[in-house]
């Protein structure tokens, strides 16, 4: 049996005025889109990158709120450009390519 990923971002309007808001289910998903998913969330640390972000202040970055379930664990972070980890960045991107 597979883990079930439930991973949810939102980008709000900013400067750009572009809001973004998906929400991707591994239950739901094509076999090897929700094996994407799965393996891009169980790849990282979560608990480690939390302690890690900080939000930053500005108005006009670019920021990302981020909700991941896995295996009955939720968590949750806004982390804003240009200081996403690396590490986070292929999640990200992936949920982006999502959207449109």
């Amino acid at each position: 049996m597979t883990t079930r990923v439930r991973a949810e971002l939102r980008r709000p309007a900013g400067f750009t005025d572009r809001s973004l808001r998906v929400v991707l289910d591994s239950d739901s998903l094509p076999r090897d889109q929700a094996a994407q998913l799965t393996r891009l969330v169980e790849g990282l640390d979560l608990t480690r990158l939390g302690a890690q972000i900080g939000a930053a202040s500005r108005a006009d970055l670019t920021r990302y709120q981020l909700a991941v379930e896995c295996g009955g664990r939720h968590w949750r972070t806004t982390v804003a450009e240009p200081c996403v980890p690396a590490e986070l960045r292929p999640l990200l991107r992936f949920l982006t390519g999502a959207a449109h």
